[in-house]
């Protein structure tokens, strides 16, 4: 079974703990949570079999990384296990399937992108990934607390996190890169969350180079001061590509490592085969982007079609490519929309539309 969760839009309630937040969300989507941790269970083992001795011990030790680095965000998976009825290591397989040492699957795409025009500061991406998991797609409201401001958090459901913005107009963006120096550390989406909490430019770029990661990504991280691409590994971190306030032009990442030091990391026999095309595409198009529509444009955009921004390739279980959804927002004006599906492709797409309102997000669709 497959069950559809039709992309809800899950409001945590202010002024309940982390704790409290996960188990009214593991209560609400148990079955759905269910499904998707025995398809994430089975795509990686799928990969490596030998790893199904180790689960048990290799989630406990990424939990505990991740509990020293913002713990509140453990909690918030400790409530989701015990509302969905699971074991903590589900919810770690859940959250960070592609980040077990030695586990990189090609079909955690994305593309991410940051876009400065003279009156508008945009930032987005696509997310790429096995098709099975489209279905469980979600987006979170997270309320203020004396931590953090608002956020928004575009998500599976029993995940605490892919991608997010904050009432800070700060966005976080990560897209899969393979490299080969994985070590035990800390759950990514945690990362995206804490990285959320940050106040600044500043303050996000330091969350995230002082984490303990697991494996390769890049980060996009985002704000009216500018927008940063970060390949963040285990071993060494690069920035590769920047813009300042004021700066005019557009920086985008696919798949393939653009650093110099970190491309010498990369697993190549691991690499998504769209990312070349996607990164071709986006070369020629991204300047052309004036504002949030245009935005949201390019990255449903079917051009090249089904090696295209908005991506549909399935080659077989090595390299499905499939955008499950999207976001993307103006960081001046505050206005954010996310999706799930495609417009073009799916019959039962669906999107928001929210506008900055104070210190909260609202939502006008």
């Amino acid at each position: 079974m497959n069950t559809n969760c039709q992309f809800p839009y899950i409001k945590y309630q202010s002024g309940k703990s982390s704790k409290e937040w996960g188990l009214s969300h593991g209560e609400e989507y148990k079955a759905a949570i269910k499904e998707l941790a025995e398809i994430r269970r089975g795509l990686m083992l799928a990969k490596n079999p030998a790893l199904s001795r180790k689960l048990d011990e290799m989630a406990h030790e990424q939990l505990e990384f991740s509990r020293k680095f913002a713990p509140h965000l453990v909690q918030e998976i400790e409530g989701m296990a015990i509302g969905a009825d699971l074991t903590l290591t589900d919810l770690v397989i859940l959250n960070n399937y592609t980040d077990f040492r030695d586990i990189s699957l090609p079909e955690e795409g994305c593309s991410t992108v940051h876009i400065q025009t003279p009156s508008e500061i945009l930032s987005g991406q696509t997310w790429d990934m096995h098709r099975s998991a489209k279905n469980y797609m979600c987006l979170v409201h997270v309320p203020a607390t004396d931590l953090h401001s608002a956020q928004l958090v575009l998500t599976l459901v029993g995940c605490v996190g892919l991608m997010g913005v904050n009432t800070h107009n700060g966005l976080i963006g990560v897209n899969n890169i393979n490299t080969k120096n994985a070590k035990t550390g800390l759950i990514w989406p945690v990362l995206v969350r804490k990285t959320l909490e940050a106040k600044s430019l500043g303050e996000m770029r330091s969350t995230l180079l002082s984490a303990p990661v697991t494996s390769g990504h890049n980060y996009l991280i985002s704000s009216p001061e500018g927008g940063e691409h970060l390949e963040i590994t285990p071993a060494l971190s690069e920035t590769v590509g920047a813009l300042s306030r004021g700066q005019v032009g557009g920086i985008f990442h696919t798949n393939h490592c653009l650093g110099y030091e970190v491309e010498k990391l990369e697993d190549k026999a691991s690499m998504s085969s769209t990312t070349f095309k996607r990164y071709e595409l986006l070369s020629k198009k991204t300047y052309k982007v004036t504002d949030l529509t245009d935005f949201k444009h390019l990255l449903t955009d079917h051009d090249e079609f089904p090696m295209s921004i908005c991506s549909h390739y399935e080659s077989g279980a090595q390299d499905p490519s499939f955008t499950c959804a999207g976001g993307v927002s103006d960081l001046k004006a505050g206005n954010h929309i996310f999706w799930r599906g495609c417009p073009a492709h799916d019959s039962d797409y669906k999107e928001y539309e929210f506008e900055l309102d104070g210190m909260d997000f609202k939502k006008i669709k």
